[in-house]
């Protein structure tokens, strides 16, 4: 379950976040108008487990809209390619305040002075990354042998 990183999000606003510049494709010496792809830039004050969780969350995100049947389709435009370079962009965006302490880069951190670092009021613990095992999310929920069995009970 995803409650679990709640506090986690309701500290981070859009400005916090990693960005994506896009990728135009040129022909004939005109760029494309709605871009299909996004490379990926880096905020270099994200640690790489908080990279991790971000990336993860964005892969579900798409794989959920892929699997958005019936009724339920998702209007608008399909969520954006985003891909992660070898050697990503990275750009100083401003960092949140009172994140635990594995969430901040420690080569970042160590640009800052004291008195930076003071006004972050980073949490002095480490921060649980850990997401529910998505496969099983998306797996199609089987019958139980007891389900089976109470149907074929009232055939009888």
């Amino acid at each position: 379950d995803l409650v679990q990183h709640k506090a986690l999000f309701e500290k981070l606003k859009p400005r916090h976040m990693s960005g994506d510049e896009p990728e135009f494709e040129v022909s004939n010496d005109e760029r494309q108008a709605h871009p299909r792809v996004f490379f990926i830039t880096d905020a270099f004050w994200q640690s790489g487990p908080l990279v991790t969780l971000f990336r993860s969350l964005d892969a579900w995100n798409v794989q959920d809209w892929r699997q958005s049947i019936g009724d339920n389709l998702p209007g608008g435009n399909p969520p954006r390619k985003r891909v992660e370079l070898a050697n990503p962009k990275v750009v100083n965006s401003p960092a949140p305040k009172g994140l635990w302490r594995n969430c901040y880069n420690d080569a970042w951190l160590a640009t800052l002075k004291k008195h930076e670092i003071r006004k972050l009021r980073i949490i002095n613990k480490d921060y649980d990354f850990k997401l529910p095992d998505w496969s099983k999310a998306t797996q199609p929920v089987e019958e139980s042998e007891s389900d089976t069995e109470s149907d074929d009970s009232g055939d009888e």
